[in-house]
Order: structure tokens, then sequence, then C-alpha cells
């Protein structure tokens, strides 16, 4: 098969067309590089010339919602922004929250990392921006999720006055959560206070345009059927826990393509090689290399070593369907 451009491999995959190989790409944070918009599109830029991801996910600092509501944050070397004061106290503070302006102020800077991002890449690269669910980021302000009615009847109304500070599109977006877990939250209460406003977000991101979107399923006993009716192209997950389904298990649940197939906390990490090689192509031989993306469960630890993330790589190259 001719080669492929990067483009042309990630859309081929995304709707389960032959692929030259399967499109790789992995993430994970940085926090001295996150604490600024330059540092951001500094490393990712370099990743890229290293690395040569087929799609880049933008990796932001976690805190930004946060921060941009008023929770008070102190900078640890190790951990990066660790918060000390949530903005809301009780269920009426989601109300009190202040309008924000989406191109100021800290979205501003992360709106600033896409435009340069952009600006660098000229369209030969996809990238996608990280962004956190609703539930997620109420979550953050609140140091504890929703429950009662009260609480979700506040977030519905911020939610609704403050729609443009909740999305911004590139080639797609990555909602990510740390909700998305029946050891966190039923699907019945998922429901009633994540589905709702999960939805217009990437539904505000298609109409801009977005065709490449996805969703990370964040930690073990996942809820793969109930969310992959999402209007994703892609669903990210840690595979190689078995509290999850497998991969060839979740290609059979869901019409959707799935990134990951590598243990990213033991095996990517602490190699040895040969070993990150044979989990790469049991991936691959789960998947057929259809419908699939190679990357890691969630982000990668900053100390893992290229040359373990350079083998994984190499390992498509090296895999032959039989």
């Amino acid at each position: 098969m001719t080669e492929m451009t990067k483009r042309e491999r990630v859309m081929a995959a995304v709707k389960g067309e032959a692929v030259d190989r399967a499109p790789v790409s992995f993430f994970g944070h940085n926090h001295e590089a996150e604490r600024s918009s330059d540092g951001v599109v500094a490393l990712l830029l370099k990743q890229n010339r290293k690395f040569g991801w087929d799609f880049l996910k933008v990796q932001l600092r976690p805190s930004y919602y946060g921060e941009a509501w008023g929770c008070k944050y102190r900078w640890d070397p190790e951990r990066g922004p660790v918060v000390e004061d949530y903005v809301v106290k009780s269920a009426d503070g989601f109300a009190k929250l202040k309008k924000l302006e989406p191109l100021k102020g800290v979205l501003g800077e992360q709106i600033k990392v896409a435009r340069l991002l952009g600006e660098a890449l000229k369209g030969s690269v996809p990238y996608v921006q990280s962004i956190f669910s609703p539930l997620t980021v109420a979550g953050q302000l609140a140091g504890a999720l929703p429950r009662t009615p009260s609480e979700a009847d506040a977030i519905k109304r911020f939610m609704k006055e403050n729609p443009e500070a909740l999305h911004h599109g590139l080639s797609g977006i990555f909602i990510t959560t740390t909700v998305w877990s029946r050891d966190v939250i039923t699907e019945e209460e998922y429901e009633i206070f994540g589905r709702p406003y999960d939805l217009p977000i990437y539904e505000a991101a298609i109409d801009e345009g977005a065709t490449f979107n996805i969703l990370h399923l964040c930690r073990e006993n996942i809820m793969l059927d109930f969310l992959s009716d999402y209007p994703v192209q892609v669903i990210s997950y840690d595979a190689s826990s078995p509290r999850n389904p497998g991969l060839a298990e979740a290609l059979s649940r869901t019409n959707k393509a799935i990134w990951g197939g590598t243990e990213h906390k033991h095996t990517l990490l602490n190699g040895p090689v040969d070993a990150i090689v044979a989990e790469v192509q049991a991936a691959l031989e789960q998947t057929g290399g259809r419908r699939f993306f190679l990357g890691p469960g969630c982000a990668i630890s900053s100390q893992l070593p290229d040359v373990h993330l350079l083998a994984a790589k190499e390992a498509l190259f090296s895999w032959r369907r039989g």
C-alpha cells in the first residue's frame, strides 16, 4: 500500500478503512511546560519532530477551569497545580459564578495554544484540544461531585448561561473526565448530571467543523455501552485493566475506533523493550489493525524513556497481518 499522510491515515482508521499502518499518538503531562501557552506549544512541536505522531493531543494543565472561576492553587514542581481552596462552597455557589470571557484570561491562554499550533503545523498534523466534561469541572470547582437535585438545577442554569466557555474546536476535541466509571457514579446519576451537558459540547464542536472528536473514558469499570452512542469518532480508555473490556471486545460493542493498547503504568514505563513490542503486536492481533489507534490508556509519565515510545511506534512497522 502507498504510504499515507498522517491526516489520510487518521481519517481512514476512523472509518475502519484499510491503512498502511495503524495511527499512533501518546500524550502525558509536563507540568513545567503547561505553566504557559508558549511552553505547551514548544513542547508539542518538539514531540512532533522527535516522534512523528499521527496526531497530537493537546495536553493542558488540569487546573485551568478551576483557575478561571477562582479556585486557589499552589505550584508543586512534582505534582503541578495543587488546589488549596474551592470557589463553590454549596449548591448556591454555582449560580453565583461569574460569566467568563472565553478569549480572555486563563481560558484565552488555552485557546492561544490551539491558534499557535495551527499556525505552526499548517494542517499537516491533526490535533485535538483537551476539554474536561462539565460534571468534572463542577467537581473541580466544588471539590466533590454534585449529587442533589438542587445542585443539578444550579449546574444546568450555569451551563446554559455559559456555553461558550466550555467548547472550542480544532481538528476535534478530546473530552475527558474522572467520573465515567461505575466506581464513581451510576448510569442513572450520569443520565441526570452528565449526559445533558456533555452532548452540547460535541454538538458545538461539530457545528464548527470538527471531524475528529475523542471520548476518553478514564479509570476502570468504564461505562462503554452507556456512552458509546456519543457523537465521536474515537473512544480512548485503558484496555489493559482487567476491569475494562479488552480491545477486541470493545470493537465488537461499538462502531467507534479505539485508541489505546499499551499498559502505560508499568510496561511502557519500565520496559523492557521486548515486552513493549509484544504488547503492541498483541493489540494489533486483537484488532486486526482496523479502527485502532495505538496509544496509552491514559496520560503517560514524564519519566517515560523516549526509547520506549519509539519502540512502540516501530512495532507498528514490523507487524504484518496474517
